[in-house]
């Protein structure tokens, strides 16, 4: 039985691995060139592996990746899938590129998220490296110091990395349009940090770019930055779907994350998917894991024979 797995991050990585103790021959298809997705760039100490205190996401991403890699799975890297049609006893994908689709009795979701932005800032951010969306950028680590950093967003990763460049000798602005939504732990840390300004109800500003500097204006005034730094939570790549037929396209929440059930089954009968694609209660790379191992065991027991 064949399970093609869109993903090749955490998620979609134990699924495959699963697959192979059920008997089932994955097939993993990536767009990207790499191994771990979001978190091959997380140079963050990952908070919720237990057994691996101070490990980073990145480093995380390495020893995953090494076991993958011994593995005897098929694996299409710079492979986008550009059709899903239903089959008589499972599904065919075409892949651009690839003359012949692939025939598989199942497919796995496991695509992960992406930062979230606005399509001004993107544009901005693609012609200026002073201004990072997400939060998964080596330049925070390794590029600001000594700096002015304007920081949009007022959840967990805004605060966290005000409190990250205070440390280093910088000083943030954290600019939400409402309240804080960021756990108290951080709030009240940031009150104690000199060199974090925390200003809430503020208006979203107009950026532009001056060399180099970010300039942010707000009504009545304005200001330049070193650095602008866009923590605006994520979307999930479910962008995907676009090439399902209509009639197989599973339902999604209303924030538009894919809606599963226990086993990870979606609202289509053989498609599933694992990870942060899905509306999961607590996003992280253990949880990416244990939902890909649970995919996978989905898959063995609905294909086993009645």
């Amino acid at each position: 039985m064949i399970v093609a797995i869109l993903g090749a991050g955490p998620a979609g990585m134990s699924c495959a691995n699963a697959c192979l103790s059920f008997g089932l021959s994955p097939v993993v298809l990536e767009r990207g060139d790499h191994l771990g997705g979001a978190q091959r760039s997380n140079f963050h100490p990952n908070l919720w592996m237990l057994g691996f205190p101070g490990e980073s996401g990145e480093a995380m991403t390495q020893r995953l990746a090494e076991h993958y890699r011994a593995l005897p799975v098929l694996t299409h890297y710079r492979t986008q899938t550009s059709g899903v049609a239903r089959q008589a006893a499972g599904f065919s994908l075409a892949l651009a590129g690839l003359d012949t689709p692939l025939h598989a009795n199942a497919v796995v979701i496991a695509t992960g998220t992406r930062p979230r932005g606005t399509p001004e800032l993107e544009k901005l951010a693609a012609g200026n490296r002073r201004i990072i969306i997400g939060p998964l950028s080596h330049a925070i680590r390794d590029h600001i110091q000594g700096a002015n950093v304007l920081i949009l967003g007022g959840g967990d990763n805004a605060l966290d990395h005000a409190l990250f460049l205070a440390e280093r000798g910088n000083h943030a602005v954290v600019c939400t349009r409402a309240g804080l939504s960021a756990r108290r732990p951080f709030i009240e840390s940031c009150l104690l940090r000199r060199e974090i300004d925390l200003r809430t109800n503020c208006p979203m500003p107009r950026i532009t770019c001056d060399g180099d500097q970010v300039v942010a204006r707000w009504p009545g005034r304005e200001r330049g930055f070193d650095w602008l730094l866009v923590m605006y939570g994520y979307l999930p790549n479910t962008d995907v779907l676009e090439v399902f037929d209509p009639g197989i396209r599973p339902a999604l929440t209303g924030g538009g994350y894919l809606h599963v059930d226990a086993w990870q089954r979606s609202s289509v009968p053989g498609i599933y998917a694992a990870g942060d694609v899905t509306d999961t209660p607590q996003p992280s790379v253990p949880t990416a894991m244990a939902q890909g191992l649970t995919a996978a065991r989905a898959v063995e027991r609905d294909l086993a024979p009645s």
